[in-house]
């Protein structure tokens, strides 16, 4: 099973990339298909193929990837220990 951390990070990595004029449609692809089947593999492949990038734009999408991350309020609810289920505030 595949850590739903994980999966918001791809998620995330997908949605900065899909805004960055940079990459090119394999990569997109490759990023929406693990975001799709959140299989290992496809988890791996994508982290490979992202990190084959010139390292100034790999830089760059991992910062904004961070900052995306870093200001998700849906996902640090759910990491809070004992947040309840579904139910939010507000």
């Amino acid at each position: 099973m595949t850590d739903p951390a994980d999966l918001r990070f791809f998620q995330a990595l997908k949605q900065v990339c899909d805004r960055t004029e940079a990459i090119d449609q394999p990569l997109r692809q490759t990023l929406a298909r693990a975001v799709q089947t959140g299989d290992p593999q496809d988890l791996r492949a994508a982290r490979q193929a992202v990190d084959r990038l010139d390292p100034a734009l790999h830089s760059d999408l991992l910062r904004q990837v961070h900052l995306h991350m870093a200001t998700d309020l849906s996902a640090i609810w759910d990491a809070l220990p004992g947040a309840p289920g579904k139910q939010r505030p507000n």
